[in-house]
């Protein structure tokens, strides 16, 4: 059985659902998941984890994700990309690049966004697209998340009474880039909606080593599989050599902070990765209610996780 994540690169027209069925029909296996939803109408990077890699499916949700998306000035739709009835039109005339390049160098590293109307985001019990689709309004949350980088990344061309350039951002779970788009119009004054949108990377995997599924059932399947130690690789690592401290990790028990991160250099790590003999055991991070003590976040089953 293979243990870890294949990074796939979604084609447009399927949503995620529809990769992890098709997955595990290639793959043949029942335990495969994905790290977050990309649109049916949005390709790129999404990391596909199986076996043991399910257990890594909540850690790598909160991983930052990197897209290419086209920005388009002109007018605005209800979805806020491309899919979506026009919501409103702007005379874009007299946009100019200087000003475009100041708005896009100006958003802050914590930026806060409206959720848009089109999103699962529940309120009052409902998702939000849910009252969109019925034609109603209501109060949409606000939420702050990070751009930790954003550039314009293509020319800025001009046709047909709009304007058009890429950017490329990294940013944190929970951003919106259609959103981002659309606030890119807004201090610019006019409407504007995403147009295009490609995710480049997801956590720490590009797209230039993604794979398609074509490929996939064309090769030996352990080749595109990324070891679970791989995804990891940024977490302080503890390789256990005491049988008895092997015994209590093995088993899951709560240990003492400072018997762990005794073995750790950075000291302020929220997680710690133990492994044995090469292979992955578990994470451990601090007890929520006991500050002095650490706990399992997952365990693995050593015998089978040999990836």
């Amino acid at each position: 059985m293979l243990h870890g994540v294949i990074p796939i690169n979604k084609p447009r027209g399927m949503t995620s659902h529809d990769v992890v069925f098709k997955m595990r029909k290639i793959l043949g296996m029942k335990k495969v998941g994905h790290t977050g939803t990309l649109d049916p109408e949005v390709t790129g990077v999404l990391p596909i984890c199986i076996g043991e890699g399910t257990k890594l499916t909540e850690y790598m949700q909160t991983k930052r994700k990197s897209y290419r998306a086209r920005v388009t000035l002109g007018f605005a739709t209800d979805t806020e990309d491309q899919t979506g009835t026009v919501t409103g039109k702007s005379d874009i005339s007299g946009i100019t690049d200087d000003q475009i390049d100041r708005v896009i160098a100006s958003f802050p590293e914590d930026y806060e966004q409206q959720v848009p109307m089109y999103s699962s985001v529940r309120v009052d019990g409902r998702k939000l697209y849910e009252y969109a689709r019925e034609g109603k309004t209501v109060e949409r949350p606000k939420r702050t998340v990070k751009i930790y980088s954003l550039e314009r990344t293509s020319g800025i061309t001009r046709e047909d009474g709009l304007i058009h350039f890429y950017v490329d951002v990294e940013c944190s779970k929970g951003t919106y880039v259609r959103t981002l788009a659309v606030d890119i119009g807004r201090h610019l004054s006019v409407h504007a909606h995403m147009s295009h949108l490609i995710r480049t990377a997801s956590c720490g995997i590009d797209i230039e080593n993604a794979i398609t599924m074509e490929e996939l059932k064309e090769m030996d399947h352990e080749d595109a599989v990324v070891p679970l130690l791989e995804i990891l690789k940024d977490e302080p690592a503890v390789d256990i050599k005491d049988d008895g401290f092997l015994f209590k990790i093995r088993n899951g028990q709560k240990m003492p902070k400072s018997d762990i991160m005794e073995s750790v250099e950075d000291d302020g790590a929220e997680l710690v990765v133990f492994t044995h003999e090469g292979k992955p055991l578990g994470i451990y991070y601090p007890h929520p209610a006991k500050p002095d003590v650490m706990k399992p976040y997952q365990m693995f089953n050593i015998q089978e996780a040999m990836k």
